[in-house]
């Protein structure tokens, strides 16, 4: 008698998926998992054109709402400048609160300097 068992999803399980281990299941979700996504990066990166022609067109209507005169060349060159900038990064001005980070990222380094000149000031003040 075949065994017609269907899963949640309604794909009926085979019996070579009922014959796999732990680990073998677990290997088969991770590469599952990694499919879907790539598949949505891939998804991501075909709607950049549809992303492209939204902005066109709502730019377009924001500047006749507005009155501007604006061509769809200067539109085009603003969203290639918004992508070309998308993912770029520019360190925060310097501040207190720069230097303060900055230092809390070091500071193993720093208190080892510190111990470092802590430790010869009590040593050649122990020696004179």
């Amino acid at each position: 008698m075949p065994d017609n068992s269907i899963t949640t999803s309604g794909v009926p399980v085979s019996s070579f998926a009922k014959d796999l281990s732990l680990v073998e299941t677990l290997r088969v979700l991770e590469v599952a998992r990694g499919l879907r996504q790539e598949r949505e990066v891939a998804e991501v990166a075909l709607a950049r054109d549809e992303i492209r022609t939204l902005m066109r067109k709502r730019l377009m209507d924001a500047a006749i709402i507005t009155g501007d005169k604006i061509t769809e060349a200067d539109v085009d060159a603003a969203i290639e400048q918004y992508f070309a900038t998308q993912h770029t990064y520019q360190d925060p001005p310097l501040s207190f609160s720069v230097f303060m980070a900055h230092l809390w990222v070091r500071r193993f380094s720093v208190l080892f300097i510190l111990g470092l000149i802590l430790f010869a000031w009590i040593i050649f003040s122990w020696v004179l």
